[in-house]
């Protein structure tokens, strides 16, 4: 994380927080006020925000270095995105009436719109309650980019000897082999802006062609299409888990290998594998969870876990800030 935290404070920028109420976002931001990461932008209400930051102890001053906004009573701001957010999700299920107050009351939607509309530089939302329906509700504001077919997730764990990146964690749960290729590109383009060097390895039951089971033939074309499409990436599969940890366990499959030492970046075939996988590591481990990071999205919005820490609000805070 320490090329990241770097870069954030090189140009700190604005990023809002959904779930400003919450403990632990509060004291992920005086972190982040710490360090000189970013420019916070709280959003909930203000007489709550003010008797937590007291109550906790906290040192940020609430009229210099923080914004806070109270979606129920800044309607200077918040009003005139009533409209914006109208027509976004006016075909996806909202009621035009409903708009208004969805604004007011629903955080991950205003900061997603003030994303949108560009008075912040990145947004952290989520973190209570279902993690599906922040997802839904960033999706609805900001979208995915252009040149991505759609948005997958990729979750990190920080251990002592590194840190392991899984995808897709969250979203897709049964991937074709083009979108195991196109996630494991936007994934090890994520990886390198860590300032590491992404080592792929894409994972099944089988390994190396031991298997001609949907799910390993599957994973054997989406090698094929990431090497056409990124040649230099150090990337093999399919194969198993500990041989993409274990090089020693690798050789004795094949001899020919284009990836060096240990894989940091774990494709999984499906949503179920890679969601229990992190789960498993980090809770075996004692690791830090970083992310879910959300692959593919047109700004830079991350949704909470539930279990997220504040130090885990933080990193995913520097990551924020440097994609803006």
């Amino acid at each position: 994380m320490r090329p990241v935290i770097f870069a954030a404070r090189k140009a700190p920028k604005r990023v809002a927080y959904g779930e400003g109420e919450d403990e632990r976002v509060l004291r992920a931001v005086q972190s982040v006020l710490d360090d000189g990461m970013a420019e916070p932008v709280l959003i909930g209400r203000r007489a709550v925000i003010e008797a937590k930051v007291r109550a906790m102890g906290l040192r940020m001053d609430l009229a210099e270095s923080v914004r806070l906004l109270d979606p129920e009573q800044d309607t200077a701001i918040f009003a005139p995105l009533v409209d914006i957010y109208r027509a976004k999700v006016g075909r996806r299920g909202v009621p035009p009436d409903a708009c208004e107050r969805f604004v007011r009351t629903r955080p991950t939607v205003a900061a997603a719109l003030l994303l949108e509309t560009g008075q912040v530089d990145a947004a952290i939302v989520g973190g209570q309650g279902e993690w599906m329906r922040h997802w839904h509700r960033a999706h609805d504001v900001i979208g995915k980019r252009a040149d991505a077919s759609r948005v997958y997730a990729l979750t990190g764990v920080i251990l002592p000897a590194g840190t392991l990146f899984f995808a897709d964690t969250h979203l897709l749960v049964e991937p074709s082999a083009e979108q195991v290729a196109e996630m494991t590109l936007l994934a090890a383009e994520q990886v390198r802006a860590f300032g590491l060097t992404p080592k792929v390895a894409l994972l099944s039951h089988s390994s190396f062609g031991a298997s001609n089971a949907p799910s390993a033939r599957k994973m054997r074309e989406a090698l094929k299409l990431i090497q056409a499409q990124a040649p230099d990436l150090e990337v093999d599969g399919e194969m198993h888990a500990d041989a993409a940890l274990v090089p020693a366990i690798r050789e004795k499959a094949v001899l020919d290998s284009p990836l060096s030492d240990s894989a940091n970046l774990l494709v999984m075939p499906n949503l179920d594998a890679a969601n229990i996988a992190y789960n498993l590591v980090k809770a075996a481990a004692d690791g830090l969870q970083l992310g879910p990071i959300l692959l593919g999205m047109n700004k830079p919005i991350h949704v909470l876990v539930p279990s997220v820490t504040a130090r885990g609000i933080a990193n995913l805070t520097a990551l924020a800030a440097t994609q803006a």
